[in-house]
């Protein structure tokens, strides 16, 4: 009880941080497929963890390679949030916004879409387009089905009930 208080709070805070994710340009009209509010916690945890870590090794006088490494793995936690921040797919009926880690977007339409590859091993799904790009939908993120879903619906529509093909 205590954890899950703790984590709503923490995120709570940094939502409305400048660094979180409700700031900046909204979108209105596009549905969010983004990394859960666990991955935020869990960077600050590895951030805290790693730093207490690290000023111990300093106070005990640890050899020197010793505090490099456990700033090495501070930026891992860094890395977590800057991916929670970033990373989200938006859509709508029209078109779909893929947001990468450094924040770089890339636009798809409906109709670009040729086939997809399921990996059930890896719950992800690729979807291809036919200049060769490629849509990756992580299936083990909670809202990711309805954007595959939307996905295989809007085909059917532009292509007379035909499935998408599967390769």
């Amino acid at each position: 009880m205590f954890i899950r208080y703790l984590t709503q709070m923490i995120v709570a805070l940094f939502q409305k941080s400048p660094l979180g994710k409700s700031t900046g340009k909204q979108r209105e009209g596009y549905k969010c497929v983004s990394l859960p509010d666990y991955t935020l916690v869990v960077g600050i945890i590895t951030i805290i963890f790693t730093l207490v870590i690290f000023g111990l090794s300093l106070v005990f006088k640890a050899p020197g390679w010793v505090p490099a490494l456990w700033i090495v793995f501070s930026l891992l936690g860094f890395y977590l949030i800057i991916a929670w921040k970033n990373i989200k797919v938006l859509y709508n009926d029209e078109k779909i916004i893929e947001t990468t880690f450094l924040g770089k977007e890339k636009h798809y339409t409906y109709d670009e879409f040729v086939s997809c590859e399921e990996k059930t091993q890896k719950h992800v799904i690729k979807y291809y387009t036919a200049d060769g790009r490629v849509l990756k939908v992580d299936q083990s993120i909670e809202d990711a089905i309805y954007l595959d879903i939307a996905i295989k619906s809007e085909y059917k529509k532009l292509h007379n009930n035909k499935n998408i093909p599967i390769k």
